[in-house]
């Protein structure tokens, strides 16, 4: 018997290509109108201007269901969380409810959730708008880190040096968008990482089935258009341990019962604090940095979670550490770059592709989720992942043309942040 699914989706093209391919799966899917090519011609596809509008995924979910009553509900991308929690509570079906999702997704209610359990937090207001940021840093201190409470891939995170930085961008026309945006803004105490690292988990029955933890080469917001990428570490390694178990406490804390989890850690002088938790698969390469190493697929693990399938995690660790590295994306029209043959060229490398093409065009806003394709390779020790990683930068060619001008707001602010 096929299984009728609801897929919400925005930007995870794989999972709308792994239900489709499916013949088991009786799909339905609610899209924005920029993901169409995600979806076959005869796809069951209801489009709403923004999967953030609760109303509208509501409404096209009732079109749905009077040709397709679907029993599952798959949301796989950060700004579709909460719309699926949303339908699920409403159409009471099983999987993440609202209130759970929206405590994975809606960042002010995350910390919230947190610092209730007694897990560590930075430091965090809510803002009416703008203009409180300078209250904000007069209770947290300066330098101040805001944001939209609800995003993903860094964007639109600001570190505001001082009061004067503050009343600059104020008026300054490239955070009129970030000003002007429907979500609540929050703020945080600004903290200097020393390291980041990131847990994602499967969880089962509220139970933890798998939680291997990673290192960032570098802070994510440190790297973006510049080093992006993180490295798998022994369960035996101190910070995996201290990691680890956060990552319990966290399920613990939300209720999670079935979910795939994307937890984030920040390391520094006041010890480990907890930056922020998804419940969806990790961004960039961690999926085949962890299916390399582990023989795990998270996004098919992802999606047997969502429609109440058995999976299998228990396989143990190829190498010490396995590392995966994203191609930093140049602004400008490209006139050549590296090909994937090229790059498997290099020692230990596992996988490599390439998503950018001669022709295309990068300009405007740059986060976490912009570069131009993404190498895993292993290695023995720490000391040889720097290494292999600058034998793949040294080997990474590419030219660009008519170098677009940046909007440069999350690059600038992202490179000062700690």
């Amino acid at each position: 018997m096929k299984k009728n699914v609801l897929l919400i989706n925005s930007g995870r093209r794989i999972v709308a290509r792994i239900l489709q391919d499916r013949e088991d799966v009786n799909l339905s899917v609610i899209s924005m109108p920029g993901y169409l090519d995600y979806y076959d011609d005869d796809a069951d596809l209801e489009v709403v201007d923004t999967v953030e509008n609760l109303t509208a995924v509501r409404m096209a979910a009732l079109r749905i269901r009077k040709r397709n009553p679907f029993d599952y509900v798959v949301a796989p991308s950060e700004w579709s969380v909460q719309a699926g929690g949303y339908i699920r509570s409403y159409f009471g079906l099983s999987g993440p409810d609202y209130r759970v999702a929206n405590a994975f997704s809606n960042k002010y209610a995350m910390k919230q959730a947190l610092s209730a359990a007694g897990i560590p937090v930075t430091g965090y207001r809510l803002l009416g708008d703008y203009n409180e940021v300078f209250a904000a840093g007069e209770e947290l201190g300066w330098p101040l880190v805001i944001k939209r409470a609800c995003g993903g891939g860094s964007e639109y995170v600001i570190k505001l040096r001082d009061p004067d930085h503050a009343r600059e961008l104020a008026t300054d026309g490239r955070t009129a968008d970030f000003r002007s945006a429907p979500y609540p803004l929050m703020a945080e105490e600004f903290v200097d990482i020393e390291t980041e690292l990131h847990c994602d988990g499967i969880v089962v029955d509220g139970q933890t089935r798998f939680a291997p933890v990673s290192k960032y080469l570098t802070p994510v917001l440190r790297g973006v258009d510049g080093v992006l990428g993180s490295y798998t570490l022994p369960e035996d390694d101190p910070d995996a341990r201290v990691v680890a178990a956060l990552h319990e406490k966290v399920i613990d804390a939300f209720e999670l019962t079935d979910g795939v989890t994307h937890l984030e850690v920040f390391k520094c002088a006041r010890g480990y604090l907890v930056g922020e938790v998804a419940v969806r698969g990790g961004g960039g390469g961690i999926a085949p940095m962890l299916k390399a190493q582990f023989g795990v697929d998270l996004w098919e693990t992802f999606v047997s979670v969502a429609i109440g399938e058995p999976v299998d995690t228990g396989h143990p660790a190829r190498v010490r550490h396995m590392v995966e590295y994203m191609l930093p994306c140049p602004y400008g029209t490209v006139r050549s770059i590296s090909s994937a043959e090229e790059l498997m060229e290099s020692p230990g490398m596992v996988y490599a592709r390439i998503d950018t093409l001669v022709g295309d065009t990068l300009a405007g806003q740059v986060d976490s989720s912009v570069y131009a394709g993404i190498v895993v390779f292993e290695a023995d020790d720490e000391e040889q992942v720097y290494e292999r990683l600058a034998e793949v930068r040294g080997r990474f060619k590419v030219a660009v043309a008519d170098p677009a001008e940046a909007v440069g707001l999350v690059g600038a602010a992202a490179g000062e942040r700690g």
